[in-house]
């Protein structure tokens, strides 16, 4: 047998390459961690890049380029924390951080200043079909689809093999209701790059809408095989499965999602109204107050568990959420709609459900528009 001296020396010999890791990575610059968060991302390792993203703005020299920032914006814009991507994006002075600054607004619905943002990203770098792709985007969300054509068309000009170009023509004609259109540009985007994916996560969520399940889940599939942790995937992978009535599986997807990322609050609140679809309400309101917990400014849990409430016919907590959620985030509509329709079931709720309605028309809502048009009503 071994000594026990013997035993405890091997086991010293076995720690040390792993002390004297710690140590040497304990002294890394911030140019240092930021390229070992390059290489981890080149790898899939998202978690680990944010890691050490993050460390590097934490080191006493930080990143005075911000190119640490941009990196970790554009990296926290694939996790949908769109708010922080923001906030780091807004510290990097150059086109690409513009444009993907603009991306993030866009998905908050500020669609003035994802303009703004988008059009200092043209300023900047006028050859850029990023920044002209963004521009597309935001024209896009408007419904000014000449205008969104045009800077499509100016993008795959200045770059003719420039997938994302190809991809916000899919979606353009996508939001016109050319769904062929869109299919095909979408394919072609995937040509281009097989690694994009977006132009996999847009062609699947068209393919559900066109009710081909089993399509959209192959090609999602192909999608994740080429971005093995992609939460946006996932999280279409998962809205196809529902779709098929298959619950288990979609709560498989999101259960990989939160293996990658434990704290992923959308992920979270998607599973709450999964559960709210099965009328299992307190385990919904369960799982979108534990996104609460994570953060409290989560104005989408707040809005989950209003509609949970309504299903649940407990109407009186459900206003409450909803009022909770619209002091967080005031460019909601659906969450006025779902506050106007609760009013009208009130004692004397007119007033209340006319200002809920005059809300969400002033952030565009058709059918607030029309609902106040009938009475003669302006907004």
């Amino acid at each position: 047998m071994m000594r026990k001296s013997t035993i405890l020396f091997l086991l010293a010999m076995l720690m040390m390459p792993a002390l004297y890791a710690q140590k040497s990575e304990g002294s890394l610059t911030a140019a240092q961690l930021r390229e070992k968060g390059i290489n981890a991302e080149r790898l899939g390792l998202t978690n680990r890049a944010e890691g050490y993203y993050r460390r590097a703005l934490a080191t006493p020299e930080g990143d005075t380029t911000g190119e640490t920032q941009k990196l970790l914006g554009i990296l926290l814009e694939g996790k949908e924390y769109y708010s922080e991507a923001i906030a780091l994006l807004s510290q990097s002075n150059t086109s690409e951080a513009e444009a993907h600054q603009a991306f993030c607004l866009i998905q908050l619905h500020l669609l003035d200043s994802a303009s703004q943002c988008a059009q200092r990203a043209i300023e900047m770098d006028t050859a850029s079909a990023l920044a002209m792709t963004t521009m597309a985007y935001v024209e896009t969300e408007r419904d000014q689809h000449i205008s969104a054509i045009a800077w499509a068309n100016r993008a795959l000009k200045a770059d003719p093999k420039f997938a994302r170009g190809e991809n916000v023509m899919g979606y353009i004609q996508f939001r016109k209701g050319n769904h062929t259109e869109a299919m095909r540009h979408f394919k072609k985007a995937i040509q281009l790059d097989s690694t994009l994916a977006d132009a996999y996560y847009n062609l699947g969520t068209l393919y559900c809408m066109r009710n081909s399940e089993e399509m959209a889940m192959k090609l999602l599939k192909q999608g994740l095989r080429k971005n093995p942790r992609n939460i946006r995937l996932y999280t279409a992978l998962a809205h196809a499965y529902r779709m098929r009535n298959d619950g288990p599986k979609a709560l498989e997807c999101y259960k990989q999602i939160l293996e990658y990322d434990s704290l992923h609050t959308p992920t979270l609140n998607r599973i709450g109204t999964l559960y709210c679809e099965q009328g299992h309400f307190d385990q919904a309101i369960a799982y979108h107050r534990r996104a609460l917990s994570i953060n409290p400014n989560d104005a989408a849990a707040h809005k989950y568990i209003g509609k949970a409430y309504v299903d649940w016919g407990q109407y009186d907590k459900a206003i409450q959420s909803f009022i909770r959620s619209t002091n967080l985030c005031t460019t909601d509509a659906e969450t006025y709609m779902y506050l106007a329709e609760l009013y009208g079931k009130q004692p004397k709720g007119e007033r209340k459900q006319q200002s809920a309605y005059k809300k969400a028309a002033r952030l565009g809502d058709k059918d607030a528009q029309s609902w106040l048009v009938k009475r003669g009503l302006g907004w």
